[in-house]
């Protein structure tokens, strides 16, 4: 055996042996592992822990900011006493932020609450805790941060209604424009209709009443609201409370209005009438707090018999008594509200009410003067008016307390378009803009009149209008103008007449003399005709250029979380 085998056999074969042997392998891997084993499982305990504490964490946090905005006035206190409940451990820092949360969605989320911002409703707690390491602290230094933040905010709710101004009773016009509205025959006084403005019925109970009426008690409002309802089961409902509460006189004049008119043919769409929020899940009966606005009977009829009659058409010829007016007319074409609208809602800020588009003609006929004292004098007035809106900004309340709650309401008037003419189109089906042209004013054998005249208000900007505790108490009204045109459109119109005359077949200016008759003649009746139109938008809810908010009720709810 040379000495290149025997180098061979002694130290390469055992070498290249030991290589293929595959022997307790697995126990070697082990071996040299187990330490990295051993520190992964040691991470994944305190990782796995520090997730349940920090879960645990947030939702003392969550806590804390409820109990703080619950209590406003003392939030830092009932935060703190909370955490302390909740064992949250060693705080390593902590900020207790009172300020105003908007839900308004047109905001990003991180906008919505501004610190420090006043009236208060909302309180932002944010808390950083230390919480040492179990296992990983071998290869880990110090502790681990456990961060979290919450946004909680008073669900603060307010009833508001738009165009529910009270009408004057002028003539029994009120009278003429319901029986158009609900059919029949009504024969309502000046003592009734101040029996049905004084009568105070809570939205609670008149929300019970019509569930009763249509048989509807065990399920809930917005069921109720869903419900195919008739003008009558809204009325009848209306008389029921009133005689609930003692008030015979309200109760007597809403059964005659129920003899005398033809209500129970006229469907009632209640989703389009009341907006009930977040109380519309609540069970008939159940409404606790949240219903306790208070209306007049009145506004509960005038409403109906509007919304009843979205894109119906009415006419009546008005015997209002006028000196100089030999006739007079109306027609009005009530338009479809947008949707989700209504004529009052129960919301949560930024709740919107609107309503509904309104076109009228009022066609007057008034006797000639002087060299025209043979002629009857035709006046057109044609008026659009568009959608108006109410949204509930905010409603700020002191200390959580219902008792002092301020609501701010953001109010946009419709666009008003008046004209002296006559409408080129069928303008009662019609949505499209209206088309107006001159109107035939005089129409003698040797003298032809005719005139136009033209007036609008486009400014509509939201308005922001503030009503205090004793706005509300008081039902006041508050208004936002675009003009001043609001009472006066006839006049308004009269001085922007322009005037064209057809003397004996040749179309000529109007002779001075014949133009200041006219315009004299159509002055005199200018004032009586604006105080009929304004009964007749009155009686409507509605108003030219101008839109009237009031405030029924406001509450301070529960706090919930908002972030």
């Amino acid at each position: 055996m040379t000495l290149r085998n025997k180098f061979h056999d002694i130290i390469v074969s055992p070498i290249a042996a030991f290589g293929q042997d595959r022997a307790a392998n697995i126990s070697l891997m082990f071996a040299g592992s187990c330490p990295v084993i051993v520190a992964c499982a040691a991470l994944a305990i305190d990782v796995g822990s520090l997730y349940t504490e920090r879960r645990q964490v947030q939702g003392a946090v969550d806590l804390a900011a409820i109990a703080a905005a619950a209590d406003l006035g003392h939030a830092e206190q009932a935060a703190l006493q909370t955490l302390d409940a909740n064992a949250v451990g060693t705080i390593k820092s902590l900020r207790i932020e009172p300020g105003r949360f908007d839900p308004d969605p047109q905001l990003k989320y991180t906008e919505r609450f501004t610190v420090g911002a006043t009236p208060a409703n909302a309180v932002k707690v944010s808390l950083v805790t230390e919480r040492p390491y179990f296992f990983a602290k071998a290869f880990l230094d110090g502790s681990a941060d456990v961060a979290a933040e919450a946004i909680a905010a008073t669900s603060s709710h307010a009833t508001f209604s738009i165009g529910s101004r009270l009408l004057a009773v002028r003539d029994g016009l009120p009278n003429q424009l319901l029986e158009a509205l609900i059919g029949g025959k009504l024969e309502l006084s000046v003592m009734d209709y101040n029996a049905l403005a004084s009568a105070e019925i809570s939205l609670g109970d008149q929300m019970d009443a019509i569930a009763g009426e249509l048989n509807l008690t065990a399920g809930t409002y917005r069921e109720v609201l869903k419900a195919d309802a008739t003008v009558e089961n809204w009325i009848a409902a209306a008389a029921a409370v009133t005689g609930r509460n003692g008030d015979t006189r309200a109760q007597a004049t809403l059964e005659k209005l129920l003899a005398g008119s033809d209500t129970k043919s006229l469907s009632l769409p209640l989703e389009k009438l009341i907006s009930l929020g977040p109380f519309g899940s609540a069970s008939v009966g159940e409404h606790g707090h949240g219903l306790t606005a208070v209306f007049n009977a009145l506004e509960l009829v005038t409403a109906a018999a509007q919304i009843a009659n979205v894109d119906h058409q009415v006419s009546l010829k008005i015997d209002a008594g006028l000196p100089g007016i030999a006739n007079l007319s109306l027609d009005i074409a009530i338009g479809e509200p947008p949707q989700f609208g209504g004529w009052a809602s129960v919301g949560l800020p930024q709740a919107t009410i609107y309503t509904a588009q309104t076109r009228l003609r009022l066609i007057a006929e008034v006797g000639g003067e002087g060299s025209l004292s043979g002629a009857a004098l035709r006046l057109p007035v044609f008026l659009d008016v568009a959608t108006a809106s109410a949204r509930l900004n905010s409603v700020a309340c002191v200390n959580g307390s219902s008792n002092r709650a301020a609501v701010t309401i953001a109010a946009k008037p419709g666009i008003l378009s008046a004209w002296i003419g006559e409408p080129t189109y069928d303008w009662r089906t019609s949505r499209s803009p209206p088309a107006v042209g001159p109107a035939q004013i005089v129409e003698m054998p040797l003298l032809k009149v005719r005139g136009s005249a033209f007036i609008e208000a486009t400014n509509t900007n939201e308005t922001l209008l503030n009503f205090s505790h004793e706005d509300v108490a008081n039902r006041a009204i508050k208004r936002v103008d675009t003009t001043d045109i609001g009472q006066t459109v006839i006049s308004s119109l009269l001085r922007n007449l322009h005037l064209h005359a057809d003397v004996g077949g040749l179309g000529l200016g109007l002779p001075g003399g014949v133009q200041d008759v006219v315009a004299n003649t159509l002055s005199n009746v200018a004032k009586p005709l604006d105080e009929v139109l304004a009964t007749v938008l009155e009686t409507l809810g509605v108003h030219l250029g101008e839109v009237d908010v009031r405030v029924h009720g406001a509450a301070c709810g529960s706090a919930v979380l908002a972030g």
